[in-house]
């Protein structure tokens, strides 16, 4: 299972600063679903990011150390960078994003035991089974290969009203071919 997790990359003045971006921004969305099935649509927060508003933020050289550092993910076209402002009340069904590889980052700066919010990756041949679970740390960068099917789980109402994540886009196609 292509999934590599980094903890500690990120300087604290820089969580901070991501954090701070995220929720200052002004350009959230209804309407990121998680999936196409009928009777499944839920409407969900999100934000776009341009490639200078990454720039700008200052974690490109964060991911992209990473990336270097994972041999099935290096050479991955980028595409596109959704920031996701999850409720504790909103819905998240098993998804995955086919042809791309994903570099998720958990925005908050500080969490705490209780307040939920893992990101949940399935067997890919039986969606009952929970092959990989990722505690929302602050500060987390998760590369993975988007194929494998992953939903939110989100957090508790004791936790903060939002739970930010940004992920990161890439073609599967490597920029050679």
């Amino acid at each position: 299972m292509n999934i590599k997790v980094f903890d500690n990359e990120i300087p604290k003045s820089l969580v901070d600063r991501i954090y701070d971006k995220c929720i200052k921004s002004t350009e959230y969305k209804l309407g990121w679903q998680d999936t196409s099935h009928p009777g499944k649509t839920d409407y969900n927060l999100f934000s776009s990011w341009s490639v200078d508003d990454i720039l700008n933020v200052g974690i490109s050289s964060y991911v992209e150390k990473c990336i270097e550092e994972t041999d099935w993910f290096r050479g991955k076209a980028f595409n596109k960078c959704v920031i996701n402002a999850v409720r504790p009340n909103d819905v998240h069904y098993i998804h995955h994003h086919p042809s791309e590889q994903v570099v998720l980052y958990y925005v908050n700066p500080d969490w705490m035991d209780g307040w939920y919010g893992e990101t949940l990756f399935y067997d890919s041949n039986d969606s009952s089974k929970i092959d990989f679970t990722s505690v929302y740390k602050p500060g987390r960068l998760i590369l993975f290969d988007g194929e494998i099917p992953h939903a939110i789980r989100p957090q508790s109402t004791k936790a903060p009203k939002y739970r930010f994540s940004i992920s990161f886009f890439f073609s599967n196609k490597n920029y050679n071919q």
